[in-house]
This record gives structure tokens, C-alpha cells and sequence, in this order.
């Protein structure tokens, strides 16, 4: 067996691999140019080598629709708020133009393509230039297309059904003040009318005239609503007049009072102004005087009382005593009759007219008349030659006198007045308390009370002939009086 040999090389394989040749041919291997872009594509795993891509359609359609959608509401906002101003208008358009750069890059995206930045900026200017030169025109133009449309609806189309909440909703809610017409107001005010015409509402109709007479007074745009309303109401007033007496003095009544012709003019007057005012209020005015001194020819009378065997059981003597008139005729006492005459003659109107059409009110001593239509009655009380005799009647029909009353007699004049102060009417009359009347008396009546009873039978009589002379008919006639303090404390 061979032993390598000591300190020397290892022996050598007995098949050594073949040495492969001491040069290659340059053509079997390619060369490939340096750089990343030079790399051969790499197969069976590795990241691909990146690859240049066009624009993605998808993020194009996304802003072209956002595009739109912004486009389309600032065009309405610039429609609607334009007419603000420039200033409102400019802005509009800058945010329009934002949407139409949308639109424009989304577009061109679409088609694979893209636009720079300061070309796409450029459409932006584009919009502030339609926004800011041409805002204010077009949306003072669309409104004013609209404001005409909504009027002839309005106006036109529903004339005859109108609605103050349709012109509120569809005029005054939606319409800009600065296109809104001077007449629109007015006319809202007419179809307010109309609904208060169309359910006979005289509450609202005379509310409508009041608001017109008080805060749009002269002012024409007006006018309609406030013909409309005066017409429908002077209805009411011609209808109630026509139940009144008929010419010549046939009454409603018995005929009592002949209607007086000359009043029954002036008051178509009064009823013509109370169609157009404010209000149904007619103010009555009281006026009072007195003259107690004894007319001539009056002791006449008194002796013949004297010799009346109640009046010699009462003063065997011969001392009769006239009673002395006390309070009867004070302003206290007369200020409470004034509302006997108010009442009966409120009680006869409010038979024909409701309290929207007539409303009589008392003027008090001092204010001012203007403006105010006016019944004026005026009273002075005088003394007759007339004496009454006062006695008490005992349970066996026994008479005896407290002393005597003097007569009384009442002058009144009647005047109508119309706001101006112009004198419509005037009458004058004269009268005596009732002839036929039964005092009921107390114990504690005061002994001029009989005279307080006079005056107020007096006015209450005056009041059944003033309504009947209207041609109303006057309440029934009444006998019977008691003494009424009125409040008023003392003897």
C-alpha cells in the first residue's frame, strides 16, 4: 500500500472535474445597459418594475359629477342672491368656478388626460368673471321674472279667491322687498277683504278699515281693500235703513212720532261716513240750563188750588207752601238722566244696527269734538203757571195735601253734526212730563222727589220721540215712576 509521501502535497483525486475551458465567447453572454431602468424583468417572484400610468377615469367621473353638483347650486344661489351685490355675487362665482375646474379636469381625466394647474386655475377666473360682471343682472332679471309670474297668479288667476296666506306664502315670504310692488300691500289688504266679505264678518271688516284709516291713510294702494270694505258694509246700512219708516210717517209703529224727513237725510249721512270710518262710534253731547222763576199768570192757578178741600185739610190755615225743587234739578241728577236717553236710544239702533255698525257714545263736558260725529241734545228746564197738587190718601180714601208742586216744561234742541263740525240737522221742540203718570212714592222719599220724577219722566219721553223721528220704533210707553236717588246722598 502506497503512503503519501511526508511534508509534501496531498495526493491528487483520482477523477478531478473537468477545468472548464480558459475562455468564453463574448457573444453568449447579451450586456445589458447599467442602471435600474437596464434590469431584465425578473420572473418567478421580486417586485415589478414600475410602470408610467395615465389618469384614473373613475377619480375623473368623481369630480366631474362633485363638479356639477356644485356648478348647478351656485347658478341657483347666484339667481337667488346675486341681486345683494357685487360683492356677494363675486364670491358665488369664485366657489362656480371651483366646480367648473371639477368639471373640466374630471372631463379630461375621462378622456385619459390631464390639464395643468395654472390652465385649470384659470377657469376659476372664468366663473368670478360671470359671477361678479354678470350676477347682479341675471338674478335681477329672474326675479323679476318670478315677481311677475307670482303677481298674475295671484291677481289674475285666483282674482276672485285670493288669499292674504297665499300672498303671504307665495308674494311676501318668496319675493325679495326690493322687487316686491308698491300696490303689494294693498292688495293683501283686498284679499283680507275679500275672506271677511266672503263670511260676512263685519268685526273684521271694520277692523280692515280702521288699520287703513289709521296707519295707511292716503295712500291709493289702499284704495281697493278700502272701497271694498266700505261697499259691503254700506249693504248692511242701505238694508237697515230700508226697515226704517218710509217716507211720509208710516212708522214701524203705531205712528206715534212722524218721521221727520230732513233727519232721516242727514242721518243717510251719518250711516254713508260710518261705512268708510274707523269706527261705529256716533258721541252724544248733553247740554243743560234751568230757569225756575215763576212765569206771569201763575197765581192764578195756585188760588184756585187753595180753595181744593185736600189742600184746606192739609193748611187749615191758608198757609200752603210750594215745594221746594231740592236736588232734583242739580247736574247730578241730570248727568244720570242723560243715560236714560242714551239707553232707550242705544235699545232702539242696536234693534236695527249691531254695535259694529252703531255705537252710541256719551261726550263728555271738554273733549274735543274732532273727527267726531256728534248728536247734540240740549235741555232747559222752565216753570209753568201750572201747579200740582201732592197729597196722601189714607185707607177710607181721605185726602190730604203736603203742599204744591210747580209745573215744569222742557225746551230741547236736537243737532247732528258730521266730523267737520258741519251742521247736518237742528230741531226744536218743547214738552211736559208725562200728564198720565202714577208716582210710586216711599216713606222715605225726599219731598221734592216728585220733581226728580217729572225730569226723568220728561227725558224719557223725549228719547221715544227723538228714536221715533228717525223712523225707529220707540219703546213702549211708561206710567209708572219712582224717585231714583241716582247715588247722590242728602235732602
Amino acid at each position: 500500500m502506497n503512503q503519501p509521501p511526508q511534508g509534501g502535497y496531498p495526493p491528487q483525486p483520482q477523477r478531478p472535474y473537468p477545468q472548464p475551458p480558459a475562455q468564453y465567447p463574448q457573444q453568449q453572454y447579451p450586456q445589458y445597459p447599467q442602471g435600474p431602468q437596464a434590469m431584465p424583468p425578473q420572473y418567478g417572484g421580486g417586485a415589478p418594475y414600475p410602470v408610467k400610468r395615465g389618469p384614473s377615469k373613475g377619480v375623473g367621473v368623481l369630480k366631474f359629477l362633485v363638479g356639477g353638483c356644485l356648478t348647478l347650486g351656485m347658478i341657483g344661489a347666484l339667481m337667488n342672491s346675486g341681486h345683494e351685490g357685487i360683492g356677494a355675487a363675486l364670491f358665488i362665482g369664485v366657489v362656480m368656478g371651483f366646480g367648473l375646474r371639477w368639471m373640466a379636469t374630471g372631463g379630461a381625466n375621462v378622456l385619459g388626460k390631464n390639464i395643468p394647474l395654472l390652465p385649470s386655475l384659470g377657469i376659476v377666473v372664468v366663473g368670478a368673471i360671470i359671477g361678479g360682471a354678470g350676477g347682479v343682472p341675471m338674478s335681477e332679471a329672474y326675479w323679476k321674472a318670478q315677481e311677475e309670474r307670482v303677481w298674475e297668479d295671484l291677481t289674475v288667476s285666483k282674482s276672485a279667491y285670493m288669499s292674504a296666506w297665499e300672498w303671504d306664502y307665495d308674494y311676501f315670504d318668496k319675493i325679495p322687498e326690493k322687487f316686491q310692488r308698491a300696490e303689494a300691500p294693498g292688495m293683501k289688504k283686498y284679499a283680507e277683504v275679500q275672506e271677511s266679505i266672503r263670511l260676512d264678518n263685519v268685526v273684521d271688516l271694520r277692523r280692515h278699515i280702521s288699520d287703513i284709516q289709521t296707519q295707511h291713510k292716503d295712500d291709493a294702494n289702499y284704495d281697493m281693500a278700502l272701497n271694498a270694505a266700505s261697499a259691503h258694509l254700506k249693504t248692511k246700512y242701505d238694508t237697515a235703513l230700508a226697515k226704517l219708516a218710509k217716507p211720509g210717517g208710516v212708522t214701524l209703529g203705531d205712528g206715534e212720532f212722524p218721521v221727520d224727513e230732513k233727519l232721516r237725510a242727514a242721518f243717510k249721512e251719518i250711516l254713508t261716513d260710518l261705512s268708510k270710518s274707523a269706527t261705529a262710534d256716533v258721541y252724544v253731547a248733553f247740554t243743560n240750563s234751568s230757569d225756575l222763576t215763576a212765569p206771569e199768570g201763575h197765581e192764578e192757578v195756585f188760588n184756585e188750588l187753595l180753595e181744593d178741600p185736600s189742600v184746606k185739610r192739609g193748611f187749615p190755615d191758608g198757609k200752603v207752601p210750594v215745594i221746594d225743587p231740592g236736588k232734583a234739578f242739580s247736574p247730578a241728577f241730570d248727568n244720570a238722566r242723560r243715560g236714560s236717553f242714551l239707553k232707550v236710544s242705544s235699545d232702539a239702533f242696536r234693534n236695527m244696527f249691531d254695535a259694529n255698525l252703531l255705537n252710541l257714545l256719551p261726550l263728555e263736558n271738554g273733549v274735543a269734538r274732532d273727527d267726531k260725529i256728534v248728536l247734540e241734545v240740549s235741555s232747559k228746564i222752565l216753570r209753568t203757571i201750572t201747579y200740582f197738587n201732592y197729597y196722601n190718601t189714607d185707607a177710607a180714601g181721605t185726602k190730604t195735601s203736603n203742599g204744591l208742586l210747580f209745573g215744569i216744561g222742557v225746551e230741547w234742541e236736537l243737532k247732528l253734526y258730521d266730523r267737520k263740525g258741519k251742521l247736518l240737522f237742528e230741531k226744536s221742540t218743547y214738552s211736559t212730563p208725562g200728564s198720565d203718570i202714577y208716582i210710586s212714592s216711599q216713606p222715605n222719599d225726599p219731598k221734592w222727589a216728585v220733581y226728580s220724577i217729572l225730569m226723568d219722566s220728561a227725558y224719557f219721553n223725549y228719547s221715544r220721540e227723538v228714536v221715533g223721528n228717525f223712523g225707529l220704533p220707540p219703546p213702549e210707553m211708561q206710567t209708572t215712576f219712582a224717585y231714583n236717588s241716582y247715588g247722590v246722598t242728602g235732602d
